[in-house]
């Protein structure tokens, strides 16, 4: 009974620990604060494949790609994008790049990190880049959440530009 007893407070203390330690993850108060964590991993060597960008996403944004994601293997899946003469139909599919850098690979140079525009519960963030030798524009528009600032869309305004 006494090793019982010990064994319930052990677990109620772990999980008032953890209730009061534990936070939302990638919690930011300042929307630059979060786009500066968001391109962290690509200053460093082998970091930025790790990171998963959903972790950034709004609700509205995880949304969204959920939708398009159901979508677009539903439509593989029951036969819907292939036309009766077996053409495939414009089904786009799931993201195989990362928004963030506009591309599936990544060798950012003379990134260089806006500063955000805030209205209200909105903000707006331009990012630039070079990925490889390309150049690109980024505006990462944010939203306020109980849990922070959050992604909830991208836009990219320019690709290969010129230096």
């Amino acid at each position: 009974m006494v090793k019982q007893r010990g064994m319930v407070g052990i677990r109620l203390l772990a999980l008032l620990a953890a209730g009061l330690f534990s936070s939302p993850a990638w919690a930011f108060e300042d929307p630059k604060a979060l786009v500066e964590a968001i391109y962290a991993p690509y200053q460093i060597a082998g970091q930025a494949s790790e990171q998963d960008p959903t972790q950034f996403y709004s609700e509205r944004l995880r949304g969204l790609v959920a939708a398009h994601a159901a979508a677009a293997t539903g439509a593989l899946v029951d036969g819907d994008a292939v036309s009766s003469v077996g053409d495939v139909q414009a089904v786009a599919p799931a993201l195989d790049f990362n928004p963030f850098i506009d591309a599936k690979h990544s060798l950012l140079l003379d990134l260089a990190i806006g500063t955000p525009i805030v209205l209200g519960e909105k903000a707006m963030v331009t990012v630039a880049f070079h990925n490889f030798d390309q150049a690109a524009l980024l505006s990462l528009s944010l939203v306020h959440d109980p849990d922070g600032w959050k992604v909830d869309d991208v836009a990219s305004l320019g690709r290969h530009l010129q230096r």
